[in-house]
């Protein structure tokens, strides 16, 4: 054996890599790997708890936010139901105003008609058998009336018992209590509002509660009122209320459901729980979370949540549910408010999966140090501190060139088996950088095929979907693929498009081969059947029949279903990576076929939409326009010739019955009146002056019209050049002019209105203006006016918009005038 002498250790250190941890300083690698051991164990139960307190620390923000925002639902659907109430009320009063208002009319021509040949009792019964029939809201509402010297009843619709009597039985009322301050309300207002609880004598064990209108009829000093139940109003407010509220969403699975007070399930998304008791409520694990609802329904506000879960927690993990209930009381309701809580668990997840990622990042450079320290240790003579500056050099100058080039490490450089793994390390370094830029790339080019796709507005169905397909073949970076279209029974599947990574259209022979049924369709038949992608990257399929609708060989191949409304809808297939395909190219393909198909979707339902509105335009015109002229052309003239045949029989009865004359004229003035207001209807309905007089003409018309209508002066500026050889633009241009006039002068109240129509180059400019109080254009909802005006400017091509301040509104139209 040859003698150990320094020039013989020399020797074999240059014969043979040695590794540093063979050094002799085995003492010095003990106390460094039992201190990495314990700094180990104490940072991974320092970051161990650090862990649990984050994750304390997010289901705690997370569940007060719930708590919130379900509480706010709760306390948005308790205002909706006082909104819908209150509106509900508003609405009602109104109407019964306006029913009086229409029977107080009735009486007057009555009146007006026999006050000479018959007695004011006749005159009464006559009019009250003529308002006893007229009924509204599904026969709820009713008329009734009384006179108010005597307190007698002539009237009452709904219960004809109390008619010739002065008596009406009320709740902790003296009969003649109600029939009393009713004669109080129209001896002094004339006018009102009463409101008070009757008891039928048919029904003496209920109580009816009821809102009426009454109104002083001087003539017959009678007085005249309308009725209707509140509980009658009140169920058909429920009903509304519950419709609305079985439609209401919110969050992430949020939804609104309401329950009686003894468990009956009245509203829920689910309508096979309608009717049944929310006490009977389970879930796949038997869990009876129905009960702790309803349990917490009578509980104090902050014990009103209810965590549980939908579903079966084993196949769904994020479907548990955080739930607030409460009661409103007036109608004996539980309102309950739940969504899901799976954000929570979801970034609870996350935070799991980055504490093992910065754990695993942290241990690797923990590993890199602990090696680092152990071959500076083993550092014993200059020969290898020489290599290990030289393995160092070597490192340094390839992560500088790691930067701009993709070299690799050579493992032949390299002095000691250590630098050889960290060279591996690098190597996979430099893999994992080209594999992320590939993947990078991928996605880069994924978004500007969404892109793009949403700027092809113009381009036909079939560029659309030539082009998806050539950048699906691309992103995969295969050398051919197909898009294939499934009908909706899912038997048959089209070929739509065939192409090469070049972009070279695949053709042919027979075009019959271009649509089969599913069971023969080749690759996307079998998609289509397994209902889910398929990927083989050692395909060893042959014959055209199961490769279709590829015509030459593969060696891989992925076929990717795409679902709409669940069905699948297109099938998507590439081939011939260069590489082996996997779950990344299935997420790409579906990304991008699902973001054009909702490209298509899109598009096609505006053009839809498009064309909706036209016929909806269209057809309004034109019954617009038929009422008009009817109005204008036959009921206008049949009144006035009515009118002549009155004023000639006048004539004819001036010197024998001259008091039949003058009520001859009085209905010759009725009829002159109604001739005029036929007229007035029609001209807002046919724009028959604007065919024949011009739009500035019927724009004149209609400022002398609001000057007479609101007393509100009407300014015109019209210094337009362009002709419309086409009544539609001009019909269209004046109505939304009158339109917003006409908003202007009821709801605005200005002093002032403006209405300005310019011809600049190439534009029309219209603008109405007033000084009004104006409106909030962001929280005050539209109207139908508002629509309608944008649906003609949409209509003819123009645009459309409204500024409005404390200082009134600007309407303002702009259009293109073709040259």
């Amino acid at each position: 054996m040859p003698r150990l002498t320094p020039y013989n250790i020399l020797k074999r250190l240059k014969s043979h890599k040695v590794s540093l941890s063979a050094a002799p300083f085995y003492a010095s690698l003990l106390v460094i790997m039992a201190l990495a051991i314990f700094i180990g164990i104490f940072w991974a139960i320092n970051e161990y708890q650090a862990l649990q307190e984050s994750i304390a620390n997010i289901r705690t923000t997370y569940e007060q936010q719930y708590r919130d925002r379900v509480k706010e639902e709760f306390d948005t659907v308790i205002d909706f139901i006082n909104f819908t109430r209150d509106q509900a009320n508003i609405t009602v009063e109104e109407d019964i105003r306006n029913r009086v208002q229409s029977a107080y009319t009735i009486a007057s021509h009555l009146y007006s008609l026999y006050k000479d040949e018959q007695s004011n009792e006749e005159i009464r019964s006559m009019i009250a058998e003529v308002l006893r029939p007229i009924r509204w809201y599904d026969e709820r509402g009713y008329f009734f009336a009384g006179q108010i010297d005597t307190g007698i009843i002539d009237l009452f619709a709904d219960e004809p018992s109390y008619e010739g009597t002065k008596n009406l039985q009320a709740l902790d009322r003296q009969p003649t209590a109600v029939i009393n301050d009713i004669i109080e309300i129209v001896t002094e207002r004339e006018a009102g509002i009463y409101r008070y609880n009757l008891i039928k004598p048919s029904f003496t064990d209920l109580v009816f509660s009821k809102i009426c209108f009454v109104k002083y009829f001087q003539p017959l000093n009678w007085f005249i009122g309308a009725g209707v139940y509140n509980n009658d109003m009140e169920n058909l407010n429920q009903a509304n209320v519950l419709a609305r509220i079985s439609q209401m969403k919110f969050g992430r699975g949020g939804e609104v459901f309401v329950f009686r007070f003894d468990g009956t399930i009245l509203s829920h998304q689910n309508q096979q729980l309608i009717g049944r008791s929310i006490r009977t409520l389970t879930n796949a694990t038997g869990e009876a979370y129905g009960e702790a609802i309803w349990q917490a329904s009578t509980a104090p506000p902050d014990q009103r949540y209810v965590a549980f879960h939908d579903g079966n927690p084993k196949n769904l993990p994020y479907q548990q549910k955080l739930c607030f209930v409460g009661p409103f009381k007036d109608w004996g309701w539980t309102i309950a408010t739940s969504m899901h809580m799976s954000e929570m668990e979801e970034l609870v997840a996350t935070a799991i999966q980055t504490y093992r990622r910065i754990a695993f990042k942290n241990v690797s450079t923990f590993l890199v140090l602990f090696t680092v320290a152990v071959s500076l240790l083993l550092l014993v003579a200059y020969y290898y501190t020489v290599k290990i500056k030289q393995g160092f050099s070597l490192f340094t100058d390839f992560f500088r060139r790691a930067a701009d080039a993709k070299v690799k490490i050579e493992n032949e450089d390299l002095a000691f088996s250590e630098f050889e793994d960290l060279s591996v390390l690098a190597n996979r370094m430099v893999d994992d950088r080209i594999q992320k830029e590939r993947l990078l790339h991928r996605d880069e080019l994924r978004l500007d095929t969404l892109l793009r796709l949403g700027m092809m507005e113009n381009f036909s169905l079939k560029d659309k979907y030539e082009f998806t397909l050539q950048r699906i073949v691309q992103v995969t970076r295969s050398e051919q693929g197909y898009l294939a279209l499934v009908n909706v029974p899912q038997s048959h599947i089209t070929i739509i498009s065939h192409r090469w990574a070049d972009g070279t259209k695949v053709h042919y022979d027979n075009k019959r081969r271009i649509s089969s049924i599913v069971a023969r369709a080749g690759l996307p038949g079998t998609a289509v059947q397994r209902k889910t992608a398929v990927i083989c990257n050692h395909c060893s399929k042959s014959g055209n029949e199961a490769t279709y609708p590829y015509q030459t060989p593969i060696k891989r191949h992925l076929d990717v279903p795409i679902y709409a409304s669940g069905l699948i809808v297109l099938v998507a297939g590439v081939c011939n990576n260069q590489d082996m395909y996997d779950n990344a190219d299935v997420r790409q393909m579906t990304m991008v076929l699902e973001g054009m198909w909702l490209h298509i979707l899109k598009t096609r339902s505006e053009k839809k939409m498009a064309r909706l509105e036209r016929r909806v335009i269209a057809v309004r015109e034109a019954e617009r326009s038929n009422i008009g002229r009817l109005l204008h052309d036959d009921l206008g003239s049949h009144l006035s010739g009515v009118e002549l045949l009155v004023k000639a029989l006048k004539r004819t009865l001036d010197k024998d019955l001259p008091t039949r004359a003058e009520q001859l004229e009085s209905i010759r003035t009725l009829i002159v009146d109604a001739t005029e207001k036929t007229r007035r209807l029609a001209r807002g309905l046919y724009p028959v002056h604007i065919i024949e007089n011009g739009l500035e003409a019927a724009i004149e018309e209609l400022a002398m019209e609001i000057e007479t209508l609101f007393g509100i002066s009407c300014e015109l500026s019209f210094h337009c050049t362009a002709e419309y050889s086409d009544n539609t633009i001009a019909t269209h241009i004046y109505y939304i002019i009158r339109e917003a006039a006409f908003n202007a002068a009821k709801h605005g109240k200005p002093e002032n209105i403006g209405i300005t129509m310019h011809t600049e180059a190439n534009l029309l400019s219209i603008k109405i203006i007033d000084n009004g109080s104006g409106f909030d254009t962001l929280s005050t909802r539209k109207g139908m006016g508002l629509h309608t005006m944008e649906y003609r400017a949409k209509a003819i091509g123009a645009t459309l918009s409204v500024q409005s301040g404390a200082m009134g509104t600007i309407v303002s139209v702009t259009k293109e005038i073709n040259s």
